[in-house]
Order: structure tokens, then sequence, then C-alpha cells
């Protein structure tokens, strides 16, 4: 009888847990809109296997290691340290030899005695022993020369020195003509530096310097004759004297 009892009171339990589900509560027993009922042993996904992702360690030895070669440089010629297209500052460049006359008449080429110790001279050089004096006579045609080959970059000419020009000669109108200039080893004529008369000349010597620029350009890789002459007439004397000479070049060095 008890047995009865017990049997009974769990059936009502039963029915009473069933009678206490929410209206439109859906069991998982019961099937959604016509599919079948979801199997719980469906959604027991297979423990994911640990071994399945054991991604085989990565082979250090796949990996190139070897070491960068240090000892072969990056190309290690060396750069070319040469300034492009560098800037050049010219500079002037004495072309002629025995400009002041010291080591005697070489390399210039006279006419006569031109080239004159003090001794020989009515005045005392402007420098050293020696100097050029043209026209120490009357009826005189003096020619100094000296031969030059002008550089090959040459962008400019010009010849400085001292001069002392004097005259006795105040009557007659360019009677006496001192004339400075360049030529060809031909004798043809390239420019005319500077041409003097007595007319223009003062009656006392005084040395003064002076620079006589070629307008005419540098005349690159030429070879010119520096030619020095003086004509004078018969009477009252004009002397024109040189010293400390130098013809520049202007170029890069």
């Amino acid at each position: 009888m008890r047995g009865a009892v017990v049997l009974a009171l769990v059936i009502a339990g039963a029915l009473g847990c069933a009678s206490a589900r929410t209206p439109g509560e859906v069991d998982a027993a019961d099937p959604v809109d016509g599919a079948a009922p979801i199997d719980a042993a469906a959604l027991d996904a297979p423990e994911v296997d640990a071994a399945a992702l054991d991604a085989p360690a990565l082979d250090a030895a796949v990996i190139d290691a070897r070491v960068i070669d240090a000892a072969a440089p990056i190309d290690a010629r060396i750069i070319d340290a040469t300034p492009i297209d560098a800037p050049c500052t010219p500079t002037w460049t004495n072309l002629l030899g025995n400009g002041g006359f010291e080591a005697g008449v070489v390399p210039w080429t006279q006419t006569s005695t031109i080239i004159r110790t003090s001794a020989q001279m009515p005045f005392a050089p402007q420098a050293g022993t020696f100097a050029a004096l043209l026209g120490a006579t009357n009826n005189a045609n003096d020619v100094l020369v000296q031969t030059v080959t002008i550089p090959a970059s040459s962008t400019g000419l010009r010849l400085r020195g001292y001069n002392c020009f004097v005259t006795e000669d105040i009557i007659i109108t360019d009677a006496d003509v001192f004339t400075a200039r360049l030529e060809t080893p031909a004798g043809v004529a390239v420019e005319t530096l500077l041409t003097q008369t007595n007319s223009n000349t003062a009656p006392i010597c005084a040395w003064l310097p002076f620079t006589w620029t070629a307008t005419s350009g540098g005349h690159p890789g030429e070879t010119l004759v520096l030619r020095f002459q003086v004509t004078t007439n018969f009477a009252l004397l004009s002397r024109f004297a040189l010293d400390g000479l130098a013809l520049e070049a202007q170029v890069c060095p």
C-alpha cells in the first residue's frame, strides 16, 4: 500500500512539471516547424584534437640563417670626390722671361743696345741695375721683341710694368713714336697695346706703373711676339725706357 502511494506522488510530480511549461515555450524534444528534433548528440562535437592543430615546429634550418658575409663590403669602391664642374678662379700668370732685364739680353732680341746697365743710361733703372732704353739716339729705329706661347685656357692678356718716357722735342709734332704691340711670328699685327709720341710725353723722367690690357681676347694656344719699337727723327731726343715687365695671361690653374 505504501509503495502505491509513492508511485502516485511521482506520477503527479511529473504531470505538474509538464503543466508548468509556459505557453509558446519550445521543448527540445518537440519538432520546430516540422523539423526533426534537435539531437543533443548531434551537437556533441568531438573534442578538438590538439594533435590535429599540432603544426610542425618551424624548422630553424628552413630559414636561411646564413650570416651576412661581412667580409664582402657593399660596393666599397671609393666615390670620386672630384667636384662636378668645379668652378675655376682665374689667376694671372706671367709668360715673359727676364722681364726686369737683370739677366742680360736672353730671351729678348734687340736691334741695337737697348738693354742697358744703369751706367749706360741717363737716369737710373726703376729697380735693379738694368732697364730697356729705346730712342737713345736720333734717327733711331729700335726694336725689342720676345716670343711667348699663350696657354690653351687663356681668357685674357695684359702687359704690366714701369715706364719712363721723356722728350726734348716739344716743337715737331709726333716726330718720335713709341709702339707696343702683339703680333704673329710672321710679323702680322694682332693688337696694338700702346702708341705714344713726343707730343704727349713729359720733359722729365718719372717711373710710372702701367697696365696695358689686350682687348682682342686671351688668344688661347697662340704663339705671339711682344714687340716694342721706337722711331725718332733727326734732332731733339725722345727716350722711352721700360723696366719690370710682365706679360700675363688669365688662366685657370
